[in-house]
């Protein structure tokens, strides 16, 4: 996995891992919501390390995720807005799903 994480989106995924108990313990999993024609969403959530899960490291950050997501995964990039108190994650060149088709060309989509 290729993560590419700004430094204080790196800071306050830090601190996250350091407010919970077991933080050492503990990674960001960037979780794929949508895929296909969509335009991907992503979401972060705090997970244990699970035997079978693939870990990378950006920025000092512990990532993991299945082997099965590493597609989606590579390339991602992940910023913090401080002033909306948010992170953005986004894939600038998602992989592509065959599970779009698009219509015929001629075809009328009215």
């Amino acid at each position: 996995m290729d993560i590419h994480i700004s430094t204080h989106a790196a800071a306050r995924l830090h601190a996250l891992l350091a407010a919970e108990t077991d933080g050492d313990q503990l990674a960001v999993r960037v979780v794929p919501l949508t895929s296909g024609c969509n335009t991907p969403s992503f979401a972060l959530e705090l997970t244990d390390i699970l035997p079978e899960y693939i870990v990378t490291k950006a920025h000092g950050v512990s990532f993991t995720a299945p082997l099965s997501e590493v597609a989606w995964l590579t390339g991602i990039v992940i910023n913090w807005d401080a002033s909306r108190d948010k992170f953005s994650v986004f894939h600038p060149n998602p992989p592509h799903s065959s599970n779009c088709t698009l219509p015929n060309e001629g075809e009328n989509l009215s």
